[in-house]
């Protein structure tokens, strides 16, 4: 909470500046709309219902994430209708039904072999391709528990294939060394994209996950990339830091010594 704290101040000393900047950077833009104003989209389990415990619980798929990284084929609301009208009939085949309307994702990391014989850095800057995914704002296929988000992003892989908060801080630091900056700008800008959107960072950019964050990294995230490309960076995203700063410290005036809510702990004696 320190550094947290820290980088809030910074980004609250450059705040005039800030204001009276004569365009918006993609990162203010991000803020343009309360979050609270917007509806979240739903996830495959509010999308489908009884199909969704069905497929999950009858274990159609040996993994769980499967199914809730499927895209549909069809509508959904030609699915759900579907599913109705055929699931009590005599002889339903749910996994039939399910690769009817749903194609299975397929990691795009399957095919790939490292060189052992080339080296570990050359390996290393051989995944940071490997990993990278384009911009899928415009690409996401309605019903799709995807979250888009405008700008290139790392995935961890295998069945991982979408951006993890925590995890991505880290990867940062080895793309800081691999001299791959602009990347580590467009996962910031994207981070900023998702706090302006839901009012935080959630756990991945998936609608099963807005349901909960990860501890919050933004601020180390904003000094390493500071740290890279100068003072500017801290005022670019002062709106993404107070927003995410007030998602993790709501309610805190009220919370009494020694008790809790939400995230936030105000000890005994002391400060949250």
């Amino acid at each position: 909470m320190r550094n947290y704290l820290y980088i809030l101040g910074l980004a609250l000393l450059a705040g005039a500046a800030h204001a009276q900047a004569p365009a918006a950077t993609p990162a203010a833009t991000a803020q343009a709309t309360p979050a609270a104003a917007r509806a979240l989209p739903l996830s495959p389990r509010q999308l489908y219902p009884g199909l969704f415990e069905a497929v999950q619980l009858g274990h159609v798929y040996r993994d769980g994430k499967t199914f809730v990284d499927a895209l549909p084929k069809a509508p959904v609301a030609t699915i759900v209708a579907a599913y109705a009208q055929q699931h009590q009939k005599p002889g339903f085949d749910l996994k039939a039904f399910t690769d009817t309307y749903f194609q299975a994702p397929v990691a795009g990391t399957d095919i790939y072999r490292s060189d052992v014989a080339a080296g570990l850095r050359a390996h290393l800057d051989t995944l940071w391709t490997v990993l990278q995914r384009r911009p899928d704002a415009a690409a996401v296929t309605p019903g799709s528990s995807l979250l888009p988000l405008p700008h290139p992003y790392l995935v961890p892989g295998g069945r991982f294939r979408e951006v993890y908060y925590w995890d991505s801080y880290f990867t940062m630091l080895g793309l800081v060394d691999a001299h791959r900056v602009g990347l580590v700008r467009d996962m910031v800008d994207n981070f900023a994209y998702l706090i302006g959107r839901y009012g935080f960072i959630p756990n991945g950019n998936r609608t099963y996950y807005l349901t909960r964050s990860q501890p919050p990294f933004f601020a180390q995230m904003v000094e390493l990339l500071a740290t890279a490309q100068g003072d500017t960076v801290r005022r670019r995203y002062q709106g993404a830091l107070l927003g995410e700063y007030a998602y993790w410290m709501a309610g805190a005036d009220a919370v009494r010594a020694g008790t809790a809510a939400g995230p936030v702990v105000r000890l005994p004696g002391g400060p949250c």
